[in-house]
């Protein structure tokens, strides 16, 4: 760990660079809903997750044009087993149980390219055309 710890700080500002990339070809599809950036914040983009109402669709059609993507965190934390005791119903939580179901991480890691940012944002245009 000691050893990337040097790279740490320079692979953080790569992903919040390719945030930014994304969000500048993805916010004028107003089928998706991307990440908001706090004013005076610096978010490292572990994952960069978007949101559709076409969640599943847009997934497979990335798939074909060889682009992964992720469902991280599929079951909101209300829904888990773990909380199953409280008898908490998706109506408890609206919110949380519509997201669940429209959250797609796009690839996102610190080498990622201009020319495959823009791959995907030329890909999602395509599917919504």
């Amino acid at each position: 760990m000691n050893v990337k710890m040097k790279y740490i700080d320079g692979w953080n500002r790569a992903r919040h660079q390719n945030a930014l990339k994304y969000n500048e070809r993805l916010t004028v599809l107003p089928q998706i809903r991307t990440p908001l950036l706090r004013k005076g914040a610096f978010h490292i983009f572990h994952l960069y997750v978007i949101r559709t109402d076409k969640r599943d669709e847009l997934a497979d059609f990335l798939r074909s044009k060889e682009i992964d993507t992720g469902i991280h965190y599929p079951t909101a934390l209300p829904f888990l087993q773990a909380y199953r005791y409280l008898n908490l119903k998706p109506s408890d939580f609206p919110v949380a149980g519509r997201y669940q179901g429209e959250i797609l991480s796009l690839p996102m890691f610190p080498e990622l390219s201009d020319g495959q940012i823009e791959y995907v944002g030329e890909s999602i245009r395509e599917f919504f055309k």
